[in-house]
């Protein structure tokens, strides 16, 4: 983790001459573009579906058309490219990493899963003032070959240096996703100590849950984030002694970060 800390460290360090930069620096981004960064400690499930849990860095980065709305990303958004767009819709392009899975603990025996990358698309709809609409489309490199798609609304209040949301996610994937993830084996069962059986995951996978999220503001382009949210797996996947035996359909994360706006 130290690595992670020592980003944070240094953009710290870095916050002063920023801050008085801020004053005088009327926006309007780098030939139209602006770009936001966010680092952060995440508490999640050790693994999808797990009912252990780590700490883990993560980090964000967000490239958007100025004049768009960069004063709100939700934390579980992709890493993005806003291609164009304005103050009610928008667009562009995604790029997820999803870890490698090992074989410790509960998925002792169990063979591992490669990382992966899933580049796709996504589109934002601003519905008044204080709604925004979300959703993605996603397809799986390397560590599997699935389509995905994540849909999300967050109502989002702002007031002073605050900006707080809190909005339900619902998230899809076809059968590739859930065989790679869920599915047992007759040798993955063979190995495991914990006297499991095999398991076929071949429908799709989904999970619903809620978000919440709060940025305070403290300069122009440095703020304050933390998030807590829950996911609860269904179909497939739920019926998987990866998670029905191994772990749980209740998924929980938490995290606390910080994010800046490099151009604007």
């Amino acid at each position: 983790m130290r690595p992670i800390w020592s980003l944070v460290a240094a953009a710290v360090l870095i916050a002063g001459p920023a801050m008085a930069e801020d004053a005088a620096d009327p926006g309007g981004g780098f030939f139209g573009w602006s770009v936001a960064a966010a680092v952060r400690m995440r508490v999640q499930p050790d693994y999808q579906g797990s009912n252990d849990y780590r700490v883990v860095p993560a980090g964000s980065l967000a490239i958007f058309r100025s004049g768009g709305r960069p004063e709100f990303g939700a934390p579980d958004d992709s890493p993005s490219l806003g291609l164009f767009g304005n103050d009610r819709f928008s667009a562009g392009l995604v790029a997820n990493w999803r870890g490698a899975r090992d074989d410790k603990r509960d998925l002792q025996g169990f063979d591992k899963v490669d990382w992966a990358i899933e580049p796709g698309v996504f589109a934002n709809w601003w519905v008044g003032e204080g709604l925004r609409l979300h959703g993605e489309v996603r397809k799986g490199v390397n560590g599997n070959s699935a389509w995905m798609a994540d849909v999300s609304a967050d109502a989002v209040y702002r007031g002073g240096p605050w900006v707080l949301s809190i909005g339900p996610r619902a998230h899809w994937a076809d059968s590739d996703f859930t065989r790679t993830y869920f599915s047992v084996s007759a040798a993955d069962a063979a190995r495991s100590p914990f006297h499991i059986g095999p398991y076929a995951a071949d429908g799709d996978f989904s999970s619903a849950g809620v978000l919440a999220s709060a940025e305070y503001r403290w300069a122009p382009r440095w703020s304050v984030q933390g998030e807590a949210g829950y996911l609860r797996l269904m179909g497939a996947a739920a019926g998987s002694p990866i998670v029905s035996t191994l772990g749980s359909k209740d998924q929980f994360e938490a995290a606390l970060g910080v994010r800046y706006v490099l151009i604007r």
